[in-house]
């Protein structure tokens, strides 16, 4: 997205420029992330025949319920993180085609 506030400006370099390739891959790999660590606690139930008995397993199992907190909130900033990028991408492609068609309008006048 190029936009120009002014109308004499229209040949100058734009004031905002918009990498929306950038905006997609960051979306993508944020999705990435939200299922590798959703993806964690599947494996979580495999590990604990490895902890032992005891005081070790009472501390990794401890640990691995912290973990299980904390990785859901995680999991829950990376969704919101993923939203946001999500409707930024959207909103700057809305507003391209806004502009682009006052554009139009402009040139048949």
């Amino acid at each position: 997205m190029k936009a120009r506030t002014d109308e004499r400006a229209s040949m100058a370099d734009p004031d905002l420029t918009v990498n929306y390739e950038f905006l997609a891959d960051c979306e993508r790999k944020l999705g990435q992330l939200k299922k590798t660590f959703e993806d964690i606690e599947n494996r979580r139930d495999d590990m604990d025949k490895h902890w032992g008995a005891g005081a070790i397993a009472d501390v990794m199992v401890a640990f691995v319920n912290n973990w299980d907190d904390y990785r859901t909130r995680l999991v829950e900033s990376l969704e919101s993180v993923g939203e946001m990028v999500s409707g930024t991408k959207k909103a700057f492609m809305d507003l391209d085609v806004q502009l682009a068609e006052q554009g139009k309008k402009k040139q048949k006048q």
